[in-house]
């Protein structure tokens, strides 16, 4: 019986693998049957030994819940089976069989002739059982039989008197009484084995069933597997194909890694003309297509250029879109150019020393020119290539018109010169030399740099020949230290340090909870007196360069955040021209309207301060103190500043106290002019509204970006300061929202801005001359996507925003009002006429009213840089030109007596890279009813390939 129950097992088992491992799933029935509801818990096996020869089919059982082990997690495999646990066994097979999750038709017909063998066996062995139960039941002895027994040995020994035969005759029946119990206990197990091998055997005749129909159709597939032998490929021909496809792949590993080339590109052609063709006065197009289809159809995107309006003469489309204003000499140009390039990957040396793993090279031919005449230049725009040098990273960049390289905030920081004072034709290369000591990062630029023709009148800091070399080491893995030299031949020669250092261990994003930063520059020029070779000195080098240094430390310990600093700089770093930094230049008005600076701290001070800030849950605690000198003495500049208060739910509101002093004098704000600070925190660590300026007060702010924000997308702020020296209150409350309804974004935004100076007088103090004023400003900007299901898919936007000014606390007589007011409303066909094709039409107006003391706001207001203002909540003005032509920045305390309005229509064609844009605009000056009218137009087509 064990030896069938053994064998039964080890084709169940058998039979459970092939169903795991090769069986296609089958849909489980309609209504599985309880013990199908849920998977049972795959138990971890403890006496099972890794790599016993049957651990593979015990934890394929264990897995299919077939085994589950002993209650203490043992599996015991050398203890005999019992029919109680092969009944088990099988029942839960048969519930999986029943269920689908194995498919006996997947059991292997050898497994199948196993399970029949073992179920013959079975019942055999359950005959014989049986027999021999019956035998029991036939001489079996009851109990009745031994009582009567008894009974009558009692009476014989009463009567015969005979106690030894008595005693012998108890013995007999107690021997007989233990047998009685014996056969009693096995009759009681062998019935129960009856009853539970029959149950089993129920169960084993319905799997017969099943596996018998599954060889049935087994063999089915056999006979059609035979007859369809004739058309199998042989082995050989089996062998042939692979190494055919083994020699195709060896082909196509070879092909990835060849070298490979390809060519791309663009063709551009384009006509077009600016001009008046009424009046004559300048006037300023590009703030009326601003943020709509045609922003920067009629100019390049930038700023206009100061004072007059014009530019240099125009050689180009480009030029005259550079100023972004209408140009009076009505230059008409046409001209068309090709940019394209070659690009090439996996190139390797002869020796295999140098790997290239991409390079592209790029090349631009143009014929504009004026309808006088030109020429045809082909120039190498740009160059590319990086790879290894006997396994040392490398890359070189070759610009011919904006080479980007930056050596630290206050040497060579050229990368970031987004309107092009300066045109560097250069090559920057970087290799991380890891066969030199120290490993370190070297960078070497060099180049020709001269200022831009089409934006002239701006500083140039770079002219002429330049090249340096920056090599960075990271000693111990605590960050990097950097060692440059700079040249620009016939103005300076540079030295400079940088450092950025960790230590501690670093938290989850990788950051230190202690670092360092900081660099030093000298910039020495370029005269005999400073040459060491031409009969200078190093003292004189010394002396008479100028310098540059700043160190800060932090401290991030969790709950606390702390920093310090020391700077020293020299006047001359002014607008990058010590440390040849075109993104220090100012472009429009100097440090206050659009200097692209890099450096952390400014020019012209020697000092140093310090910052604290918290990180206490929903708490808000800040600190900072910060003092300085000019560089060469003068009045102490010092500043110290505390807030407190809570952030919850998007929300932090923070009450703070400012203080400020020029040579421990108490003044408004530092050349801020009373303007809300909304500068980074100080050290990025201390945030105290209003720093550097002598005040104290509340702020409340809500950001909608926030994870926990109370409306996502909704932004406000509510400040409120007193300038306690002068008695001067700022209130100022503003917000905007962005977020979509039935289809139409909507971008709503609101101001509110009063200040309020005693008796509303003019008050002055370092520098800064303000009085009494109030501003309104709103708008909405809204806008759909295309309408998929309207003919021709349209989409729609609407802008508009109203800006009031007024002197004094409600609106004044006299021009004490100023306004401005601008709108923009347009259509887009997005499927015109044909597939890609566009067509839109807009509409934009502009007017203002006691303005500016100058009709330049109206006509060559900033508006590349403004464009974004003039639907911003944050700030009072439209245009980046205070229109007041002085104090506050917001454009609020003073007022003007220009008054002016432009407006236009434009409109745009395009598909598959043709574009045509035409519009007419007109300004009129409100004071003089004199009106001048615009025409402009450009069609262009561009390929790419």
């Amino acid at each position: 019986m064990k030896k069938s129950l053994f064998v039964l097992t080890a084709a169940l088992a058998f039979g459970v693998a092939a169903a795991q491992t090769a069986a296609p799933a089958t849909p489980a029935p309609a209504n599985p049957t309880p013990a199908s509801a849920s998977a049972p818990q795959v138990p971890t096996l403890t006496d099972v030994p890794a790599g016993h020869w049957a651990k593979d089919a015990i934890d394929r059982l264990v897995s299919r819940g077939i085994i589950l082990g002993y209650p203490d997690g043992t599996y015991r495999g050398t203890q005999n089976l019992t029919r109680y646990e092969a009944a088990v066994i099988i029942a839960r097979l048969l519930d999986q069989i029943r269920t689908g999750e194995v498919n006996p038709g997947s059991i292997a017909p050898g497994d199948l002739t196993a399970l029949q063998n073992a179920i013959q066996e079975l019942a055999a062995d359950l005959t014989a059982l049986g027999v021999r139960v019956s035998d029991l039941e036939e001489n079996a002895v009851s109990r009745d039989d031994f009582a009567r027994l008894e009974a009558r040995v009692e009476e014989l020994a009463t009567a015969n008197g005979d106690a030894a035969a008595v005693a012998g005759l108890k013995s007999q029946i107690d021997d007989l009484t233990s047998r009685v119990d014996e056969l009693s206990s096995n009759y009681d197990a062998l019935r129960a084995d009856v009853d539970d091998n029959a149950s089993s055997i129920a169960a084993l005749n319905d799997l017969t069933v099943l596996l018998n129909q599954d060889i049935l159709n087994l063999q089915d597939r056999v006979s059609a597997v035979e007859s369809a032998q004739a058309d199998f490929v042989q082995r050989s021909d089996f062998d042939n194909l692979a190494g055919r496809v083994g020699t195709i792949d060896t082909r196509v590993t070879n092909l990835e890694k060849a070298p490979k080339f390809s060519v791309t590109g663009t063709i551009f052609a384009q006509y077009g003309s600016l001009g008046l063709t009424s009046g004559s006065t300048h006037f300023d197009v590009d703030r009326l297509t601003r943020q709509t289809f045609a922003d920067g159809a009629f100019s390049s995107g930038v700023n206009c250029p100061p004072a007059t309006g014009t530019a240099t003469t125009p050689t180009t489309f480009a030029a005259i879109g550079n100023v972004g204003c209408v140009d009076t000499k009505n230059d008409f140009t046409s001209g068309s150019y090709i940019n394209f390039g070659v690009t090439a990957k996996n190139l390797t040396t002869a020796n295999g020393q140098i790997t290239v793993n991409n390079a592209a090279l790029n090349f631009s031919t143009s014929n504009f020119f004026n309808v006088a005449g030109g020429n045809v230049p082909v120039n190498v725009s740009s160059a590319t290539v990086d790879g290894t040098i006997s396994g040392q990273k490398f890359d070189v960049n070759y610009s011919a018109y904006n080479s980007k390289f930056k050596f630290n905030d206050y040497l060579f920081a050229n990368d970031n010169d987004t309107e092009s004072v300066v045109q560097r034709r250069g090559v920057v290369a970087n290799i991380t030399a890891t066969q030199l000591p120290l490993q370190p990062q070297i960078t070497v630029v060099a180049g020709n740099a001269r200022p831009n023709p089409d934006r002239s009148g701006n500083n140039a800091v770079l002219v002429g020949n330049y090249y340096g070399v920056r090599a960075s080491v990271n000693p111990g893995g605590i960050g990097t230290v950097g060692l440059s030299f700079a040249q620009n031949n016939g103005n300076r020669t540079a030295f400079g340090v940088d450092y950025d250092l960790g230590f501690g261990a670093k938290n989850a994003e990788g950051n230190s909870p202690f670092t360092l930063t900081g660099a030093g520059v000298i910039s020495i020029p370029n005269t005999p007196a400073n040459f060491i070779l031409g009969g200078g000195s190093f003292q004189n080098a010394w002396n008479n360069g100028d310098k540059a240094f700043f160190a800060e430390g932090k401290a991030d310990l969790g709950i606390v955040k702390f920093g310090a600093n020391f700077r020293g700089i020299m006047p001359n770093f002014k607008n990058g021209v010590a440390g040849m930094s075109a993104n220090d230049a100012a472009y429009y008005g100097g440090a206050a309207n659009g200097v692209k600076s890099t450096m952390p701290y400014g020019p012209d001070q020697v000092g140093y301060g310090a910052g604290l800030g918290t990180n206490l849950g929903p708490v808000a605690l800040a600190a900072f103190a910060d003092s300085y000198v000019p560089y060469f003495n003068g009045d102490r500049n010092t500043s110290f500043g505390v807030s407190a208060g809570a952030s919850l739910a998007g929300l932090k509101l923070v009450g703070f106290y400012n203080r400020a002093t020029l040579n421990n004098a108490v003044i408004h704000v530092d050349g801020n002019n009373f303007a809300y600070n909304s500068t980074s925190p100080y050290m990025d660590v201390a945030d105290v509204p209003f720093a550097y300026s002598s005040t104290y007060g509340a702020l409340l702010r809500h950001d909608g970006a926030a994870t926990n924000a109370l409306v996502k997308g909704l932004n406000f702020t509510t400040a409120y300061a007193r300038f306690y020296d002068d008695n001067v209150n700022d209130f100022q409350v503003y917000g905007n929202y962005s977020g979509s309804f039935a289809g139409v974004k909507i971008e709503p935004f609101a101001r509110y801005h009063l200040l309020t100076t005693p008796n509303n007088a003019t008050v002055e103090d370092n520098g800064a001359s303000v009085q009494t004023y109030n501003t309104v400003k709103y708008g909405v900007k809204l806008s759909t996507q295309p309408l998929a299901a309207v003919p021709l898919q349209p989409s729609v936007f609407f802008n508009i925003a109203n800006r009031i000014t007024n002197l004094g606390r409600g609106v004044q007589v006299n021009n004490g009002t100023a306004t401005e007011l601008f709108g923009q409303t347009g259509i887009t066909f997005n499927q015109f006429l044909a597939p890609n094709m566009k067509a839109s039409v807009g509409y934009a107006y502009y007017q203002g009213f006691n303005v500016a003391n100058s009709t330049n706001n109206l006509t060559i207001g900033s508006s590349a840089s403004g464009a974004s203002a003039t639907y911003s909540a944050a700030a009072d003005r439209f245009y980046s030109s205070p229109f007041s032509g002085g104090g506050d920045p917001y454009g609020g305390d003073n007022l003007g007596t220009a008054n002016g309005k432009a407006q236009g229509v434009f409109a745009q064609l395009a598909w598959n890279g043709l574009a045509a844009n035409y519009g007419v605009f007109r300004y009129t000056n409100l004071n003089t009813n004199a009106t001048s009218v615009a025409q402009g137009f450009k069609v262009s087509y561009t390929f790419n390939f």
